[in-house]
């Protein structure tokens, strides 16, 4: 007599409307994950749940909300879909990434760490009673959380902290062999990308596509990576294979800070 079928996994991913999050999320029902996507934009989640070939099988329920918002995020996180059946890993994907010269207003700086260190953290604390033990956690941070740039403190300094964060979590977290890892891309080819390329272009006096072409020319292997790239580097973090890995931060960067 066959036994019970097993409950597919159920991965929480935000930011999962655009970029990192929406290759990640596509790429793990692809391979018969349930997947809770939150993201701000409810109109892109709808998109994500009805594409073609992401597998009839396969559950994809959204949540529409700005994980900034604290009083949202409290009332979301009580509610359905949250509350529903526990998560086997939590893929932290979202960023606010914009500029934040010394000059210019603090409150961008506040907003930049709101949104890219705290929010993730008070998701997180919510939502340990409902992750499974031996459950994953990656945090999606940036090689800036190594390195500086002018004019970019609030998103360097959230990403550093966010490397800070998977640290301790991880300590926290291995007496239930909960695993959690920081994977910090370089450039990748997503829509931040380029609005990034874009605002830096003019005052390096160069076209937006040229200024693409000066950041790849400086990467050791020339080319940005493929959010697709970076999806599978996340797979392979919330796989059985990655039971061991934990409190690692670890570069995807084509080269960058080799």
């Amino acid at each position: 007599m066959a036994g019970p079928v097993p409950e597919r996994a159920r991965i929480l991913v935000t930011g999962a409307s655009r970029g990192i999050g929406r290759a990640v999320a596509r790429s793990l029902v692809r391979e018969g994950s349930d997947i809770l996507a939150v993201a701000r934009s409810a109109t892109d989640l709808a998109k994500l749940a009805i594409e073609g070939g992401l597998g009839a099988t396969t559950r994809i329920e959204t949540a529409a909300l700005d994980l900034a918002d604290r009083a949202a995020v409290d009332r979301a996180l009580a509610s359905p879909p949250f509350t529903g059946r526990g998560f086997r890993g939590v893929v932290i994907a979202h960023a606010l990434n914009r500029g934040t010269p010394l000059a210019g207003n603090p409150a961008d700086f506040h907003a930049m760490i709101e949104a890219d260190l705290v929010s993730p953290m008070r998701l997180l604390r919510t939502l340990m009673p409902r992750l499974e033990d031996d459950g994953r956690v990656v945090l999606i941070g940036s090689i800036l959380g190594r390195i500086g740039i002018p004019g970019q403190h609030g998103y360097c300094a959230a990403k550093a902290g966010l490397a800070g964060l998977a640290r301790a979590l991880a300590l926290d977290l291995a007496p239930r062999r909960i695993t959690v890892n920081c994977l910090q891309p370089g450039w990748v080819n997503t829509d931040m990308a380029r609005e990034s390329i874009a605002a830096q272009a003019p005052g390096m006096g160069l076209t937006a596509e040229e200024a693409r072409r000066f950041f790849e020319e400086a990467l050791p292997l020339k080319r940005f990576l493929t959010p697709d790239e970076v999806a599978a580097h996340v797979r392979f973090l919330l796989s059985p294979a990655a039971r061991s890995f934990t409190g690692q931060v670890l570069n995807h960067d084509s080269g960058a800070l080799v």
